[in-house]
């Protein structure tokens, strides 16, 4: 399992500068967080590309800007809406093609929108996600996200069964804590179809806090990925908040070097 950072941990960097920060930071593999349409073009994935070959960083996921769409854009009740904006994500699976990333990253629909989303027309919709996704070699992933459809284990053991080999994994330890979920047991129901990590620790002080400075079990975390024969990577998301984001992200980086290489 490879470590990298997402250029999300930036924000509100321009997102190749971000990529700069994360290559400079010595990970071997990046999360593209796209901020902004223009940047689903190709003349500029193309320019993140060049960065991140530069700079000897694999990109392994997208992450469009456009999650807070989704609800109403792609997972909602008007056709004609969703008709002009798939395309979106056509661009989006396109960019990921372009950069040689694996995964996009959805967030999908909100758990309680003010007009309900049958889970049915949910299921449908993240399916043609999919195989707009496959058309450009890369795979769509469902991520755990508190306050959306995703953040319990119920749904998406829902969305599994529904999806069958199509439900992909995107599993992220903070949305856990926030949703209130039991962490170790939404990554033992799910060992086997995550394809992507998203880590941060935890503790009484905050759920989102750079690796090694909580008492998230992250040895825990690799022993269940072992044991599922996980040969994806794992990805540090933070925020920049009110600290040094470079400096706390190298010092993850040692801690968990050294923490699963014993």
């Amino acid at each position: 399992m490879k470590l990298g950072a997402s250029t999300a941990c930036f924000y509100p960097l321009e997102t190749e500068q971000a990529l700069k920060k994360v290559c400079a930071l010595g990970f071997e593999k990046a999360e593209v967080f796209m901020n902004a349409p223009s940047e689903l073009e190709e003349p500029f994935a193309k320019q993140l590309d060049k960065i991140a070959r530069d700079g000897g960083v694999d990109i392994i996921s997208v992450h469009p800007f456009s999650s807070f769409l989704e609800s109403s854009c792609i997972f909602g009740d008007y056709q004609r809406r969703f008709d002009d904006y798939i395309g979106l994500y056509q661009k989006t699976c396109h960019c990921a093609a372009v950069l040689g990333a694996k995964f996009v990253v959805i967030h999908g629909a909100v758990a309680t929108p003010k007009i309900p989303i049958p889970d049915e027309r949910y299921f449908e919709r993240f399916k043609m996600l999919v195989d707009i996704g496959r058309a450009e070699g890369v795979t769509v992933c469902q991520e755990n996200v508190n306050r959306f459809k995703s953040q319990t284990i119920d749904f998406c053991k829902k969305m599994r069964n529904a999806l069958s080999n199509d439900y992909n994994m995107v599993f992220d330890i903070k949305q856990t804590v926030r949703a209130n979920q039991d962490t170790f047991a939404f990554l033992e129901e799910f060992k086997y179809q995550i394809r992507h990590l998203h880590i941060s620790d935890n503790s009484s002080f905050g759920d989102c806090l750079p690796p090694g400075k909580g008492e998230f079990d992250f040895l825990k975390l690799k022993r269940i990925m072992d044991d599922a024969h996980y040969d994806g990577d794992a990805v540090i998301e933070i925020y920049s908040g009110s600290y040094d984001v470079a400096k706390e992200l190298e010092e993850s980086k040692v801690y968990l070097d050294k923490l699963w290489t014993k």
